[in-house]
């Protein structure tokens, strides 16, 4: 009878470290996606203001020869906005990433505030399975 309940227990620890390495490996695959959607946002965008960037730069070179000093002063300025517009947005798309890191941090912390132990166990799940992963190679 003592054996019986000993081998239960042993088996609903295995099962509660196997749930709580399950729930941990979704949250951080979650969490990657997350990181991995926002960088490619930024490097869309960043790319698509470079661009844009490029394609005027190229257009006031060809006509740098035909512009007077107003026209070339005019293009100056259009270039200086837009290299402030540019700036503006990598900002923009840069803070907004920061602020989604922030949050996912904020709540992992809330996460483990709330569930002390449980963090505990998961980080000692993926711990065990991280070794195991490398051992294996």
């Amino acid at each position: 009878m003592q054996t019986d309940t000993s081998t239960n227990r042993t088996n609903d620890a295995k099962a509660a470290a196997e749930n709580m390495a399950h729930h941990a490996s979704n949250a951080a695959q979650r969490l990657g996606e997350a990181a991995k959607s926002a960088g490619k946002h930024v490097g869309a965008v960043a790319s698509e203001e470079l661009a844009n960037l490029r394609a005027d730069l190229d257009d006031l070179i060809a006509r740098i020869p035909t512009l007077s000093d107003v026209d070339l002063e005019d293009a100056k300025e259009k270039l200086l906005a837009k290299v402030a517009a540019t700036k503006e947005s990598a900002r923009s798309v840069a803070d907004n990433a920061r602020e989604q890191f922030d949050h996912g941090v904020e709540c992992t912390r809330e996460c483990i505030k709330d569930r002390p132990l449980q963090s505990v166990g998961y980080a000692a799940a993926v711990g065990f399975l991280v070794g195991l992963l490398m051992t294996r190679r």
